[in-house]
């Protein structure tokens, strides 16, 4: 097998060019995929929406889907709330799937904001990753456990992202940041404690607003890094 991956390449020497474009293309423009990803989830959630024949959990005779009254995972069941044949299933879970992978690359990109790279940043990055894999699973019947696990291991991920965010100098971020943090733990004590559970569907959206702006914000910053460093090295190169 190597001799034969030897011989290919030996005749098709652009083969190395090739994927080592395709290489550079992806390390240098994986920042945009978050940005793409929101986009894609948020036009799949939308028709998603048409499909679903209706029920929550404030009003589960109600038909149609409700933006104040359903969960973002509603739509999962084959079973709508209000007991009929839930053709938005499949659509349902795939949006599920895109935002997960979407999240992942977003904190796989996230440690770049800051200029060093320390133990922190790759806390943030690993766990962060970890935390969208749990969060892939929560179209299962394991929802409620994965909830607590992505809640556990995403305040992991930012507990050293707070602890960077102390020396960065964009303060309207740092501040977006702590709102999505506090909301997001508003949205589970809620959920765990049922105390204005009533309110929570509408919430949840809210912070999901909130968190979108902050995924697209971070996205922006670091592909404008990475477009000054590629320019700096191609002054260099010129020179």
């Amino acid at each position: 097998m190597v001799t034969f991956y030897f011989f290919f390449f030996s005749l098709n020497p652009s083969r190395f060019v090739f994927f080592a474009a395709v290489k550079k293309f992806f390390a240098t423009r994986y920042p945009y995929f978050p940005i793409i990803g929101l986009v894609l989830y948020v036009v799949m959630f939308a028709y998603t929406t048409t499909l679903y024949p209706g029920g929550s959990v404030n009003h589960p005779n109600m038909l149609g889907h409700s933006f104040f009254h359903n969960f973002l995972c509603d739509m999962n069941g084959k079973i709508a709330i209000n007991g009929m044949a839930n053709p938005a299933n499949a659509m349902s879970m795939l949006s599920h799937i895109v935002l997960s992978f979407t999240m992942i690359t977003f904190f796989y990109a996230l440690p770049e904001i800051f200029d060093r790279k320390n133990t922190n940043t790759q806390l943030v990055r690993w766990f962060g990753v970890l935390t969208m894999s749990v969060f892939i699973l929560m179209f299962t019947t394991y929802h409620d456990l994965i909830v607590i696990l992505t809640a556990i291991l995403g305040t992991v991920a930012l507990i050293p992202f707070f602890i960077e965010l102390l020396h960065y100098s964009n303060k309207p971020l740092k501040l977006w940041a702590y709102l999505c943090y506090i909301m997001s733990v508003i949205v589970f004590i809620i959920f765990v404690t049922k105390f204005g559970f009533y309110y929570l569907p509408f919430l949840q959206k809210i912070t999901f607003v909130l968190d979108a702006v902050w995924v697209v914000w971070v996205c922006l910053i670091v592909a404008e890094k990475f477009k000054c460093k590629r320019n700096r090295v191609s002054e260099v190169v010129q020179i």
